[in-house]
């Protein structure tokens, strides 16, 4: 067996195994419900075919050259084969021995049912259903190593418009209330909640041309530059005025859930900012952030609850009304942040990389810790934590609304983003830049390694207990069981998969992990594996990220015959002293 054909072959076993993976946790049985097409495809057999041809597609990709290892079309037909054959034996094996020897199968393994094995073999017979689905993995093989054999732009383009008919597919839930709250008609476009077929057309067809056209024009930012009186001052300026304009008008345009989830997406969105400023920014690995969303939380609980020790006496004795009143409190909760952050950050000024990371996340543990004990429970009301917080104040508005605690939310957000942005191109922020790449020679140039350091922990702290003051006023209640470690996981996944750095990404990791999982709901079950996927899919495919910061982008993607080259240059040390 040649190299080539070995490789094949491993790609081929992996993506079977990732659809064992996926029916052996339940996840196709969960999604045959779920229409892409209705009454046509379901969203179980899609994600088969994607996976077959992800793998076929991988498998034919060209070498370090830009040559073909070998013919594409056999690359993506063998790796398809054999992932299909691969998925066709095993349910025939596991049909055998629930069928021949009455093996209780699923004393080992509760997923696999009768509902299953259905599925697996095409509502026909083992050895019928194993053939079929080696003939669906070579065909979707055979189509994803063709692929390769396309232009760059026809490539581009037909896997845009691909991905835009599964998206669509899976928030059609979603844009329909939305076209629905427009008044825009669009019963040719969903169905239920999947696309019809002249959607899926539509769709694929759109966004697929739309990729063409941007191509041949260079980008829309080059066709909008061509127009005349146009330049990129003025263009960033009609950018974020539409871009407001769509934060103004889209709680009006959709329900009630999916304001709350856009509010949830914004407190992330400042939880992402402020961790970006002690990881992206600064380089220092905090596996403990959860602490100050926690901070930001019990501050304001504290100052407005009416279980508040400081209003009643005691957590059982609550009082008539709050301490004092949200807009108050925030100044008070950034200012315990800060001293926090900075009592948190002062004992770790020596270590770096994992040795930082285990301890920030003891501490974020620590504080966990005693908010939960007995010890403290007068103060902070242990595992029930502090309820009746008071809701944030705004003109008599009821700010309980999620549509109006949206805007609140992303004002702030809106704050946070124009600071990062200030920070990032700062003489601070160069400072930080310095120190991320080589902290010992920003050091030698006159770096005051440790005030910045001090400063960026501040700063993330402050930025993060916006994040939880929102959380206690939104929920009514500062409970530890919201700050858990799973939390700092999350916000640094944001901060990862938008891009480490990049403030834009910050943005986009948001509505990715945090937005989508909330709107899709029925695969809540399922959050922590697709979190997984989608995180390793990212640093296998785009390690720097979704909107990369330019910065980061040319360090990863720096050729390997060049010496390697110390970002910190003059520009990033000037002035900074």
């Amino acid at each position: 067996m040649t190299p080539e054909l070995r490789r094949s072959v491993r790609q081929g076993l992996i993506g079977g195994a990732v659809v064992l993976y996926l029916a052996s946790v339940g996840m196709l049985v969960a999604f045959d419900a779920r229409a892409i097409i209705t009454n046509v495809v379901n969203f179980a057999t899609v994600l088969i075919v994607i996976t077959f041809a992800a793998f076929g597609y991988l498998a034919g990709r060209p070498g370090k050259g830009g040559e073909p290892a070998q013919p594409f079309l056999l690359a993506g037909a063998v790796t398809g084969a054999v992932a299909g054959a691969t998925v066709g034996v095993v349910a025939v094996l596991v049909d055998f021995l629930i069928t021949g020897l009455e093996w209780d199968v699923r004393s080992m393994w509760t997923s696999v049912s009768p509902t299953l094995m259905e599925l697996l073999s095409f509502g026909q017979s083992p050895i019928v259903g194993a053939l079929l689905m080696t003939l669906l993995g070579f065909t979707a093989g055979l189509a994803a190593g063709s692929l390769h054999l396309a232009t760059t732009i026809t490539r581009k383009v037909i896997l845009l418009g691909l991905m835009a008919f599964v998206f669509g597919a899976l928030g059609a839930p979603l844009f329909k209330v939305m076209l629905d709250g427009m008044h825009i008609p669009n019963r040719w476009l969903f169905d239920r909640d999947g696309l019809t077929i002249t959607g899926a057309i539509v769709l694929f067809a759109a966004f697929g041309l739309a990729r063409l056209g941007s191509f041949r024009v260079g980008g829309p930012r080059q066709a909008l530059l061509k127009v005349p009186g146009t330049s990129e001052k003025n263009l960033r300026w009609v950018i974020s005025v539409l871009a407001l304009l769509g934060i103004a008008v889209l709680p009006w345009i959709v329900n009630d859930f999916v304001s709350d989830v856009l509010g949830f997406v914004g407190l992330y969105i400042l939880l992402g900012l402020g961790l970006n400023i002690v990881v992206g920014f600064a380089g220092l690995l905090d596996l403990g952030y959860v602490a100050f969303y926690a901070v930001g939380a019990y501050s304001v609980a504290i100052l407005t609850a009416r279980s508040s020790y400081l209003v009643g006496g005691s957590v059982t004795a609550p009082a008539v009304a709050g301490y004092t009143n949200f807009w108050v409190a925030v100044p008070i909760t950034i200012l315990i942040a800060v001293v926090i952050g900075v009592a948190i950050g002062a004992p770790v000024l020596r270590l770096r990389g994992d040795y930082l990371a285990i301890v920030t996340l003891g501490f974020g543990e620590i504080i966990r810790t005693l908010v939960l004990s007995d010890w403290l429970k007068a103060k902070f009301g242990g595992p029930q934590g502090l309820t009746e917080v008071a809701a944030v104040p705004f003109f008599g508005l009821n700010t309980r609304d999620p549509q109006i605690l949206y805007y609140l939310i992303y004002a702030f957000a809106g704050l946070a983003l124009f600071i990062s942005y200030r920070l990032k191109t700062s003489r601070v922020g160069r400072a930080w830049a310095a120190m991320r790449e080589d902290e010992d020679i920003a050091e030698g140039m006159g770096v005051s390694v440790i005030k910045y350091k001090l400063l960026a922990f501040a700063t993330g702290a402050a930025v993060g207990s916006l994040g939880g003051a929102f959380f206690a006023a939104k929920l009514s209640v500062a409970n530890p069981g919201s700050f858990t470690l799973l939390v700092s996981i999350n916000v640094l996944a944001v901060v990862v998969l938008g891009g480490i750095g990049s403030i834009p990404g910050v943005v986009v990791g948001s509505l990715v992990l945090v937005g989508l999982p909330e709107l899709l709901r029925e695969f809540g079950e399922f959050r922590l594996h697709i979190y997984g996927a989608i995180l390793i899919a990212i640093m296998i495919l785009k390690p720097e990220g979704l909107i990369p910061d330019k910065r980061r982008a040319l360090e990863l993607h720096q050729p390997d015959h060049q010496p390697e080259k110390s970002v910190l240059s003059a520009e990033a040390t000037e002035g900074i002293q």
